[in-house]
């Protein structure tokens, strides 16, 4: 018999995340360094159910944040269940822009590739954008309830 697994293969291997504002809303890209992987993933997320996708955004106590996006594995029909995940970042500059269109309009995803990171000439988008349906910004201390659990699963891998 086979048994379902409910667990995220977490990708954390994004160099950082770029925002950008297309139709109304805000774009977070989740910028890879690694083509092959970032079109490996791109493939991925574009399969997600626009219904069933997730966005948290963790912010640290130590002034930064991670942000953590998924699809729920116990509706997704997929066979790979893949995440994005990355800490360490800021929460200043871009972030405190960003913030306010968050909270306002749950904002879309898109995967990028960046030849050379520094340079934004060289970044490419490799999938489409992807409504995240449930986004949330929430306190590292939020963690603790249930609700977060595949959030807190990332998040204790660092």
């Amino acid at each position: 018999m086979y048994v379902m697994s409910y667990e995220i293969d977490w990708r954390k291997n994004f160099y950082g995340i770029s925002w950008a504002y297309e139709k109304d809303r805000l774009v977070v890209s989740t910028v890879f360094e690694d083509k092959k992987e970032a079109t490996f993933i791109a493939k991925e997320v574009e399969d997600w159910s626009d219904k069933f996708t997730r966005m948290t955004i963790i912010e640290k106590d130590n002034g930064e944040f991670a942000i953590c996006c998924y699809q729920d594995p116990q509706i997704s029909k997929n066979k790979i269940h893949l995440g994005l995940f990355r800490t360490g970042m800021r929460q200043s500059g871009g972030y405190e822009n960003a913030k306010p269109m968050i909270e306002e309009k749950s904002p879309l995803l898109q995967i990028a590739y960046a030849a050379d990171v520094r340079d934004m000439k060289t970044y490419e988008q490799i999938s489409r954008l992807v409504p995240m349906r449930k986004c949330r910004i929430i306190s590292e201390k939020d963690l603790k309830k249930q609700e977060y659990y595949y959030e807190k699963t990332a998040n204790s891998q660092e």
